[in-house]
């Protein structure tokens, strides 16, 4: 009896701490978004909406002259808050051109679930 009650006290501490862990899903951005590819940087860039999801594709279009840049496929988000407050999210992706990670800098961004 007393292993069992041991064993039921762990097992919730570990369902209880594998709750708390908040997976982000969903990110929203206001401002510009620039795009990464480790060997050039492209700014001021448009992927024809305001929002990214895990395992969602995103085109990457230079807005200066509506060329085409890359595809990614999203796999994960970083939330970066500058010293003045001011937030930033790193959406990372494996790039359909290059076959490699690769990331856009979206600015005034926020985690939506």
């Amino acid at each position: 009896m007393k292993k069992i009650s041991i064993s039921f006290v762990i097992f919730i501490i570990v369902l209880s701490s594998c709750a708390n862990e908040k997976i982000i899903n969903k990110i929203e951005w206001q401002d510009e978004l620039d795009y990464f590819d480790g060997e050039q940087a492209y700014y001021f860039v448009d992927v024809g909406t305001k929002t990214a999801y895990l395992g969602g594709v995103l085109e990457i279009y230079n807005i200066l002259d509506n060329s085409y840049i890359d595809r990614i496929t999203v796999a994960n988000f970083d939330l970066i808050l500058r010293s003045d407050g001011y937030p930033l999210c790193r959406i990372w992706g494996e790039s359909g051109k290059l076959n490699k990670p690769t990331y856009l800098l979206a600015r005034n961004c926020s985690n939506s679930g």
